[in-house]
Parts: structure tokens; sequence; C-alpha cells
């Protein structure tokens, strides 16, 4: 069965704003209103007749206004996506539709208001300047890492003295108010605290605790370093009752090839350790350096090449970063230092507008985005089915899975934009005049 195309014409508002004017025929419609009709049919009880036997003549004159004004909400989320598709328009935001109009046995017709997703040019993006960061990874870096799983292979056993810097201290915490008093709800049990650790989130609190032994209580006051990473804890103080459980010392494995052993079966030698974590850390170095050189290279482009975004695109955008970024709060619990909410009641972002440094941070990512792809399209490059193929092996592997699997998988098409973006990078950082920065 043929089917009948839908009637648009575009009018102009602004440099990306549209105005869709669309016509969809009677006979386009008439399938899905039968079909809805005929369903209702079956499903409706009236006096006088049995279920499913009402006529069709009784059924359109009673109800057919409401049944096919249900159908044209229905399928018209499909309507308008043909309609913008016939038109040659690729929305920037979800269109708003406007002037809908129906009559039975009449066309239907609708307007849709949005704009469209703007088509630029890279006029410069050859001879960009931007910097290199470069640095040799230090015997002292790879030292410290050492030490660092040194410390993770650390043993620990339970003893019977007051408790010293470098031990474990396993306590029971109670809040208290200003009055010394117990706040109801606020007990937290069986928390470990590693007294001495570079990153403890107070050493007013290690400090406090020192020399206390299990069993023992102590009311100790302190306050939370003024740059600990949780905001809302940072600089506060705290009054809690600590109760010591358990004191353990803790014993550090020598550094030795029975070490690098017990780290991984990889390792024979405390050697072999030391190149790995050489390797890694120089991976590490080499792939911030790659992330600033994208960065500045995104920066020099959009600098070059200036043009404005539609507003509603980028409104979409934030509110799709605020979404994403509520639903990854909502589903993991706040984890705050000493494992306390402290007292902290969430602001619903959506009461407040967005700011300056949302909004610029946006219009940074959507211009960096449709620059890079601009560039991509003017310099032709594209993705060749062998080097894709060896692209999905390389990311197989890394995540651990089949490579057929992830060719099935809805990211394919994700990693095939991910691979020509890259491309397209390193073909402006060759282009580019390049500064090596030593750090």
């Amino acid at each position: 069965m043929k089917v009948v195309e839908v009637r648009t014409s575009v009018v102009e508002k602004g440099q990306w704003g549209r105005e869709l004017e669309v016509e969809i025929p009677y006979d386009r419609l008439e399938p899905d209103f039968s079909k809805a009709i005929k369903s209702y049919q079956k499903r409706l009880e009236l006096p006088g007749f049995r279920k499913g036997k009402v006529p069709l003549n009784v059924v359109n004159r009673r109800f057919g206004d409401a049944i096919r004004g249900n159908v044209i909400n229905d399928i018209l989320p499909t309507l308008l996506e043909e309609a913008t598709r016939e038109a040659g328009l690729v929305p920037a935001a979800p269109p708003r539709i406007e002037k809908l109009d129906y009559e039975p046995g009449e066309s239907l017709t609708f307007t849709a208001t949005m704009d469209i997703w703007p088509e630029v040019e890279a006029e410069k993006y050859e001879g960009l300047e931007i910097t290199k960061v470069v640095h040799a990874v230090e015997e002292e870096e790879v030292d410290k890492q050492l030490e660092e799983i040194r410390n993770g292979q650390a043993a620990e056993r339970s003893v019977e003295r007051p408790l010293e810097t470098g031990d474990v201290l396993i306590a029971d915490l109670q809040r208290l108010d200003d009055a010394r008093l117990p706040i109801v709800g606020e007990k937290f049990e069986e928390r470990q605290f590693l007294i001495g650790a570079d990153d403890a989130p107070s050493p007013d609190f290690e400090t406090a605790v020192i020399g206390i032994s299990a069993g023992e209580e102590r009311a100790v006051r302190f306050s939370y370093r003024e740059d600990l990473p949780n905001e809302q804890l940072a600089g506060t103080e705290d009054h809690f009752l600590v109760t010591a459980r358990e004191v353990r010392e803790r014993h550090l494995p020598d550094l030795d090839d029975e070490m690098a052993k017990d780290v991984g079966d990889q390792f024979q030698t405390l050697e072999e350790l030391r190149a790995h974590i050489r390797n890694q850390l120089e991976g590490q170095w080499e792939m911030m350096a790659r992330q600033k050189m994208r960065a500045d290279l995104t920066a020099e482009l959009i600098k070059h090449n200036p043009f404005d975004l539609p507003e509603s695109m980028l409104q979409n955008y934030l509110q799709s970063m605020r979404r994403e970024r509520e639903q990854a709060r909502d589903g993991h619990d706040h984890d705050h230092d000493h494992d306390h909410d402290h007292g902290h009641d969430h602001d619903h972002d959506e009461d407040h507008e967005f700011s300056e440094e949302e909004r610029a941070a946006a219009v940074r990512q959507l211009k960096g985005y449709i620059l890079v792809e601009a560039v991509g399209k003017e310099a032709g490059v594209e993705v060749g089915e062998e080097e894709f193929e060896q692209h999905l092996q390389q990311r197989a592997e890394r995540m651990g899975v089949d490579v057929e699997q992830l060719k099935r998988s809805a990211r394919v098409g994700d990693l095939r934009r991910e691979l020509r973006e890259s491309k397209v990078f390193d073909l402006l950082a060759e282009k580019a005049k390049v500064k090596d920065e030593t750090i």
C-alpha cells in the first residue's frame, strides 16, 4: 500500500529559527482512525448491546471525535518527525507544535516552530597555537606509587596498647550537640581510621584520639581541613564521642621480590613491578597531554570560528546535563567523611536558573562538538571499515567483552563517531603550531 506523503513548507525565522507548516492528508490518518474505532468497539458495552457488538456507526457517532483526538495525540510525534525529515530539517531541540487544526474528514494541519542544528564552516583550523605537556617520570614518582602499593599490602594485628601514629583505630562515633548530649540518629558504628594518613579529613581529629585504648571513651571536638574535597564539610567543626573498639598495629612488607609477587602473578621481581609502575605513570601523563591538547585545540577553534548557538539548543543541553547529574546523585549515597550527612539539605537544582559557569561550559562543549564535526566534513575525514574493525577489537579487549557482542550493542555508532573525532583531533594537531611545555 502506498504511503501518503505529508506536505510541508518552511519559513525562516532568523539565523537558526524555522517555522514548519505541515499538512497531513486525511487518507494518511484514516487507517489509524478506523483501527482505533474498531479496537474501541471490541471493548465497548452499551445498554441493549452485547460487549463488542455495538454497531460501528453508533461508536463513531458517540465516541468518534474523542477517539480521533486520542489517535492524533498518539501519532503526532511520528508525524512531526516525518515532516521535519521530509523538509530536510534537523532540530537542535524538541520542536514546539502550534496552531493544530483538524476537522472530521479533512486534513490535519499544524505548525511546528524550532531551531535547527547549526551547520557552520570552520574557516580556520590550520596553524592553531597550542602547547603540549612534556613530562619525564622521575624515580621519586615511582617510589611514591610503590609506597602506596606497599601500604596496601600491610598486615594488621590487634594490640593491647594506646593508639599511635601509623595504627588503625576501629571505633564507634556518636555526634554530640553543643551541650555534649547525643544527637539521635547520628551514631556510626565500627568506623576505621588510619592514623597519620596524608589524606586524613581532619588532622585535629587524629591528634585528639592519639593515646586512646580499646574500651575507652573520649569526647573530641575538631575541625575539618579547609581544602577538603567535600565542600560541605571543609573548614567546619564537629563534636563526637569516640568509643574505641580496637587498636590495630600495621606491619609493612619489605620492598623486595616477594612483595612484587604478592602484587600480581605477572611480576617476578621488584624491578618488573617498578617498570610496570613507570609505564603506567608515563601512560597517565601521555593521556593528560592528549586531553590538554584537545582542550587547547577546541578553545582555539572556537576563538577563530565565532558563531552563535540557538538558545533552545543550549537550554536543552543544559537540562540534559542537569538530569544526568541528578540521576547520578540519586543513584549514590552521599559518602561524607566519617560516613555522615552533616545535616546538609540539598537544594533542588530545578529551583534555580543555570549559572554563568554552567552556561559557559555548555557553550564550549556544544561549539567544540559542532566545529570538530565541521572540520571533519571539510577535511574529508572518514573511518574505514578495516580501521573501525581494529578500533572495535581494541575497545572490546579493554572492556573485557566479545567483539561481536560489541558490534551488536547500541554503542557501536558512538564508537564510530569517537574514532572519527579522534582522527579529526589528530589532523588538527598535525596542522597546529605546537609548543612543548615541560613540567
